[in-house]
């Protein structure tokens, strides 16, 4: 049997990896190819996490989307995509007082955290498991943002075909990062006892 403590780095791990997971189905694709900036927008990536774990907590102990049905599973993911849109604002407008640039918009419009809170609903037992879970999802999204970053930066200083300039060698780093870090959270998956 696993420890609380182990239970819940292998949790943080695997939600981690696991977001890769669901970028290589394309989900979050979109903002993670046109990521162009050189500082990490760790602000967005706290606003995705706090929105997952205000779901998390709303759909398991207010409106369970079991009692819904299927109507339940068509909300989770509208859901962060008002919820991280309405933090945004709330932030950036009316607390910092200036506006919400579309560029500046969040990764997590492109269905990464109606997935996040899918793998959140569904595998966490607890708090802390969504802590976890929320975590792992938040720190997995700014590695690969680390990473993408230095592959652009060592395609601008090497020889890069013109062909793979761009967009296509992202796409394709993000296709060799999502092979090697699905392999990975299905060990951990299966160490989890999942």
């Amino acid at each position: 049997m696993i420890s609380s403590l182990a239970w819940l780095v292998f949790l943080s791990f695997f939600s981690g990896l696991s977001v890769n997971l669901i970028l290589q189905c394309g989900l979050g694709m979109a903002g993670f190819a046109g990521f162009q900036e050189r500082k990490l927008p760790l602000i967005k990536i706290g606003l995705g996490f706090v929105s997952v774990m205000l779901l998390w907590f709303f759909f398991s102990y207010i409106i369970p989307p079991m009692a819904m049905g299927f109507f339940g599973y068509m909300l989770l993911f509208p859901a962060p995509a008002l919820v991280n849109a309405g933090l945004e604002y709330l932030l950036f407008v009316i607390i910092l007082k200036r506006g919400v640039e579309r560029e500046e918009s969040g990764f997590f419009y492109d269905g990464l955290a109606g997935a996040a809170l899918f793998v959140t609903l569904t595998l966490a037992n607890s708090f802390m498991d969504a802590v976890a879970l929320g975590f792992g999802f938040a720190s997995g999204i700014a590695l690969t943002l680390l990473i993408l970053g230095e592959i652009r930066r060592r395609a601008a200083m090497e020889a890069v075909p013109r062909f793979l300039r761009g967009s296509p060698l992202t796409i394709v780093s993000m296709g060799l990062l999502s092979l090697v870090s699905g392999a990975v959270a299905v060990i951990l998956f299966g160490a989890l006892g999942g």
